[in-house]
């Protein structure tokens, strides 16, 4: 016979500010269901794909298949298989990987419809404020799609490749457009006087590394991890007067693990490091820090924010000695964006080994949290360390 296992990654739980990849769990197994009439060969684990939001994948017509994960099981048993087992099991191995390709393309197509929605929802907000004709903001409404049943494996996987060669020739087209919809509008407004704090600072930082929940593409910047139920907001003014962030909202941002409307960034680079270290990332990890213009995003309407500004409007005390139960991790440095950060409000990608490098040689220490560089001074050190890459590869 054969045991089967059913074990649900959904319930493993996650330690404060971790994602799956960081924490290595093992799952717990539930109680074994025992399959008669075979000679125990191997152990199948079935494992539940966990993805942020179920209801977006049925919205399309999409449903992930289960994946099987085939295990030998050593010992004295594992010798005695016979011809007929090894190719079941050959055969079974294939199928998996199958199966994991087939979740692959429906997981791309996923992401590809919503970024074509996200697209067409900015394109007709910029097109309506550049030529000043009004546009229709509300996002339309469309009946959910059939899940494909019935049919073969192999029929469902070339409808889903169909599905995803076509939203891959709207996505080319339509982002293009976006991102000039984009720079003309910017251009259009940079230099509307604009200042959600008293001292807003010329750039803003945000790590990030290929866990985070928060979707991010060269193409289209960041996107908040809660986009795929909800479309940017562009107004003038700031977060606070926005009254779009209240008590629950914020409190769910500072402590994570769930959905939010809204981006982490800091404007402090000693706030960064402490982050590096806290997410035990090293200076070979690559450009993992996008620097964005803090004009260029209030030129796009995307309202910004210190945490301790929000926190103060909602008469929220931060957690101190005194205040256990205040809002954590709240601070001068730290900032929000809400719901998304164009691409073309990027500046640039830097390594941690530039900011380490562009913070030695002005004397920015640990602990320094009130001191910021410029955009003048990273572009210095970013253009001098591309001169020193092109001497090292002449």
């Amino acid at each position: 016979m054969i045991v089967a296992y059913g074990v649900s990654l959904s319930t493993v739980k996650m330690t404060h500010g971790q994602t799956p990849a960081a924490k290595k769990t093992r799952p717990a197994l539930s109680q074994p269901a025992i399959i008669p009439n075979f000679t125990i060969t191997s152990i199948f684990i079935s494992i539940s794909l966990k993805i942020p939001v179920p209801a977006i994948m049925e919205k399309y017509g999409l449903q992930l298949v289960e994946k099987i994960y085939f295990l030998p099981i050593s010992g004295p048993n594992s010798t005695k298989l016979t011809e007929e087992t090894k190719e079941k099991n050959r055969l079974q191995a294939r199928e998996k990987y199958s199966l994991k390709e087939y979740n692959k393309l429906q997981q791309e197509l996923r992401c590809l419809l919503d970024d074509n929605i996200f697209i067409s929802e900015s394109i007709n907000f910029l097109a309506s404020k550049i030529t000043g004709i009004p546009g229709d903001g509300l996002r339309p409404e469309f009946e959910d799609a059939e899940i494909i049943r019935g049919l073969s494996f192999e029929e469902k996987t070339k409808i889903v490749k169909i599905r995803l060669w076509d939203a891959r020739l709207s996505y080319s087209m339509n982002v293009n457009t976006l991102r000039m919809l984009s720079k003309a509008f910017i251009s259009q407004e940079l230099g509307q006087p604009r200042e959600p704090e008293p001292d807003t600072p010329e750039i803003l930082y945000r790590l990030f590394t290929s866990g985070d929940h928060t979707r991010h593409s060269k193409d289209l910047g960041f996107r908040c991890s809660n986009q795929s139920l909800t479309s940017p907001v562009y107004r003038n003014g700031t977060l606070v007067d926005s009254n779009l962030v209240d008590e629950a909202a914020l409190r769910n941002q500072c402590k994570g693990g769930n959905p939010s409307d809204l981006i982490a960034l800091s404007d402090s680079p000693s706030r960064i490091f402490n982050l590096i270290k806290g997410w035990s990332l090293s200076a070979k990890e690559g450009d993992k820090i996008a620097v964005i213009s803090v004009s260029k995003l209030l030129a796009m309407g995307v309202l910004i924010n210190r945490t301790t500004t929000l926190a103060e409007s909602l008469n929220m005390p931060l957690r101190r000695g005194n205040q256990p139960d205040g809002l954590e991790y709240a601070n001068l440095n730290y900032w929000v964006a809400h719901r998304w950060i164009p691409a073309e409000c990027i500046e640039s990608y830097i390594s941690i080994s530039l900011l380490q490098k562009a913070c030695a040689s002005r004397g920015i220490n640990k602990g320094d949290y009130c001191t910021r560089l410029s955009l003048g001074d990273l572009d210095i050190d970013l253009l001098s360390s591309q001169f020193e890459a092109m001497a090292v590869n002449s």
